[in-house]
C-alpha cells in the first residue's frame, strides 16, 4: 500500500518519503505519451490507486508529440512533467536541445543497457513485441509457421502483411530485427515473397482479420484485441525470439511538477509499474516483473526479447531507410 511516508508496494520501495513528500505538495503530474492510452491504462490507473496523485495524460502519435514538444518548450510553455516518444532518432534529438532532464532511477544498475540512455535522459517504460499473427480459417494448424524463417518460404507468396521500413521506429525495428537476427538475406527472401506493405500497423490487423493475409508481422497486442472480439486469429511466438520496440522518456526540464515527474518514471519503470504494464500484453522494463499474458497465452520470458542497441540504431538508420 502507499502509505503516508515512503511508497513501499509488495516489498518495493518505489519512492523514499522525500521524494513522496514534494511530489504530494505538487499534487498532480502532466503526462505526454506516445503509448495508445487504452495500452497504458492499466498503469495509469494503479499509479493513482497507489501514490494518491492526479495524472493527466496526453496521447499523441510519435511524430506529431516531437513537434508539440519542441513548440512549447521553445515558447517557454511546455506543460508536460514528463514525455516520451517511439522513435530513437527523434528522442536524441530532444536530448540534444534540452528537453529532458537527466534522472536516474533507483534501480538504473538492474535495467539493461539497451533500455535506457547511460547519460539517464530516458528509460524505456513499455516493449510492446511483433509476434506473428496466423487467421485460422486461411491457414490449417499443421501449416502453422514455427519461426520467422518459416514466414519466407516461397509457399506464402502474396499472403503475409507486415509495414513498410518507413512507417515509423517501430516498423524499423522489426525491418532490423529480422536481418540481424533471424537472416542476413531476409529482405531478399522477403521480396521475393512479395509480401503486402503498409504504412501503419492497423490496417495490417484490419487485413489479417478479414483474411486478405493469411499471416501478419504485428504487434501482440492487436492480435489479442481482435481475438477478443472473436476473430478466427492465433499467435505465434517464433522460436528466434521477438522484436521489440517501444516508448522511452523521462522528466522534462522545465516541469511544474518535477516531483510528481520522477516519481511517475520510478513507477512506471518499477516492477509494480512493469508488472501493470504486463496486464495489456507488452513488456515493462523492470526485468523481476513477469512476461506479458493476454488471450489466455504466457509470453516468453523477457530473455527472448530483441531490443536494438541504441548505438546500432544511430549506425544503419540512415543507411537501412
Amino acid at each position: 500500500q502507499a502509505g503516508a511516508q515512503a511508497l513501499v508496494v509488495n516489498g518495493e520501495e518505489i519512492a523514499d518519503a522525500k521524494l513522496m513528500a514534494a511530489a504530494r505538495a505538487e499534487g498532480k503530474v502532466e503526462v505526454y505519451g506516445a503509448y495508445p492510452t487504452e495500452a497504458i491504462k492499466p498503469v495509469l490507473e494503479q499509479f493513482k490507486a497507489d501514490t494518491k496523485l492526479d495524472l493527466e495524460y496526453v496521447r499523441l502519435p510519435s511524430a506529431k508529440m516531437y513537434d508539440r514538444v519542441l513548440a512549447e518548450f521553445g515558447a517557454n510553455k511546455l506543460g508536460a512533467d514528463y514525455a516520451d516518444l517511439t522513435d530513437l532518432t527523434l528522442m536524441k534529438q530532444w536530448v540534444s536541445r534540452g528537453v529532458l532532464a537527466s534522472y536516474k532511477v533507483p534501480w538504473d544498475a538492474k535495467i539493461a543497457a539497451p533500455l535506457k540512455d547511460p547519460g539517464g535522459h530516458w528509460y524505456y517504460i513499455v516493449r510492446p513485441i511483433y509476434v506473428i499473427g496466423v487467421n485460422t480459417a486461411e491457414v490449417a494448424e499443421k501449416d502453422f509457421p514455427k519461426s520467422w524463417k518459416d514466414t519466407l518460404d516461397p509457399k506464402w507468396k502474396g499472403r503475409l502483411g507486415m509495414q513498410s521500413i518507413d512507417a515509423g521506429g517501430s516498423a524499423l525495428t522489426l525491418h532490423s530485427f529480422l536481418r540481424i537476427k533471424v537472416a542476413d538475406d531476409a529482405w531478399q527472401r522477403l521480396a521475393k515473397i512479395d509480401p503486402r506493405l503498409y504504412a501503419t500497423i492497423a490496417p495490417v490487423g484490419a487485413d489479417l482479420v478479414r483474411g486478405r493475409v493469411a499471416l501478419a508481422y504485428i504487434d501482440a497486442n492487436s492480435v489479442a484485441v481482435q481475438m477478443g472480439k472473436g476473430a478466427p486469429l492465433k499467435i505465434i511466438f517464433p522460436s528466434e525470439g521477438l522484436a521489440s520496440f517501444g516508448a522511452f522518456g523521462n522528466v522534462t526540464a522545465t516541469a511544474k511538477h518535477p516531483n510528481a515527474g520522477r516519481l511517475w518514471v520510478n513507477y512506471v519503470t518499477s516492477k509494480r509499474g512493469s508488472t501493470a504494464m504486463a496486464s495489456s500484453g507488452a513488456y515493462g522494463t523492470h526485468p523481476d516483473a513477469p512476461p506479458p499474458h493476454a488471450a489466455g497465452y504466457t509470453f516468453p520470458s523477457h530473455d527472448k526479447v530483441w531490443t536494438i542497441d541504441p548505438a546500432e540504431w544511430d549506425r544503419i538508420h540512415e543507411s537501412w531507410l
